[in-house]
């Protein structure tokens, strides 16, 4: 948090200052008392200040040292304190360090994160959800009321990719630290349909223009949460029951879906990716039937369908007419498998996913 680091360095400033405004009157002190005896080594302002920074360090030449009264009774306090001030700056220093650590696992210097998937509510759902984003190459940013998912998800998925806040979910505000305005897409995940509804809406209010999908356990709200502005709605239960009703009469479209549905990491997986056309794509202005066949004969690759922006939303068209042309900003959606994969983004110049 950017508060905090400035908050913490304003107060180790002002400590600074008030221990160094204390050494030099406690050693202008020191210099009244002996430059008024001729027998002293300590004689100008400077020396007194040399002798006061040998004490403090522990080094003691002893090339300077009082020799009146005051002068010993003010190098004695100045070595006891020194001590003590020694004693209590190492401890204050452990104990920022300490919560600095502390407020970093919590979450609470933020992330400066872009493009990344930002998922509020956490458990085995969203921790599914996680693997499969953090699979495909994207980052997510997480928000949990529970400190000891922090442990769980950073053991599980290490912090290079994923960061996790723990908050209350009402406390919107902080969301600030999920850098959520630069987000790709907010997935809000919570048990109850309706408390679905409710953080959506009080998240909608100050964020109005992101990317939400939310997951529902009955699949009649999803005009309802189209209605409420969410993007993409997706009910498990449906999703679930359709993969087993498959896997019943047609098991190898099952297994094909399935397939599809996860990342490619492996030259036989299967994936379906959807990648930007920006103005280095090679298929660009061509018609969907040319990069149809070039792709698959290239690439072993098959182009399934491709989504354009129509008045603010996008629209996908499956399976288009094989004269429709690819335009710039078109996503193209398409079929690959794990080695057509990687060499995809290289000659598309981009990366996959909804930017």
């Amino acid at each position: 948090m950017i508060n905090f680091r400035k908050k913490l360095f304003k107060n180790w400033l002002i400590w600074g200052a008030v221990i160094i405004c204390c050494f030099f009157i406690f050693q202008f002190g020191v210099y009244i008392a002996e430059s008024q005896n001729p027998d002293t080594s300590i004689k100008t302002f400077a020396d007194s200040l040399w002798y006061g920074i040998v004490t403090l360090a522990a080094v003691g030449y002893g090339d300077m040292v009082p020799v009146t009264l005051i002068g010993k009774i003010l190098g004695s306090v100045l070595v006891l304190g020194s001590i003590a001030l020694m004693g209590t700056l190492i401890s204050q220093f452990t104990n920022k360090i300490r919560q600095l650590m502390e407020n970093k696992k919590m979450g609470y210097l933020g992330t400066k994160m872009k493009d990344h998937c930002v998922i509020i509510g956490w458990d085995s759902f969203s921790m599914n959800v996680s693997k499969w984003i953090l699979e495909s190459g994207k980052k997510v940013a997480v928000v949990t009321n529970n400190k000891n998912d922090l442990d769980l998800i950073y053991n599980k998925f290490g912090d290079k990719n994923i960061f996790a806040l723990f908050s209350e979910y009402s406390n919107i505000e902080s969301y600030k630290l999920l850098n959520i305005t630069e987000s790709s897409s907010v997935f809000i995940n919570f048990h109850d349909d309706s408390e679905t509804l409710v953080r959506l809406l009080n998240i909608k209010r100050i964020y109005p223009d992101l990317n939400y999908i939310v997951s529902l356990n009955n699949p009649e709200l999803k005009d309802t949460f189209h209605a409420a502005g969410v993007t993409f709605s997706i009910s498990n239960l449906e999703v679930a029951s359709k993969l087993v009703a498959s896997y019943n009469f047609e098991p190898d479209v099952a297994y094909f879906t399935e397939d599809i549905m996860s990342s490619a990491e492996h030259e036989d997986d299967h994936d379906l990716v959807e990648y930007l056309v920006n103005p280095k794509n090679p298929y660009l202005n061509m018609n969907y039937f040319e990069a149809f066949v070039d792709l698959k004969k290239s690439m072993n690759a098959i182009l399934m369908g491709l989504s354009r922006k129509e008045k603010d939303t996008y629209h996908l068209f499956k399976n288009p007419d094989h004269n429709m042309t690819i335009n710039e900003n078109d996503y193209l959606v398409v079929l690959v498998d794990g080695k057509s994969k990687k060499t995809l983004e290289k000659k598309f110049a981009q990366v996959e996913g909804r930017i």
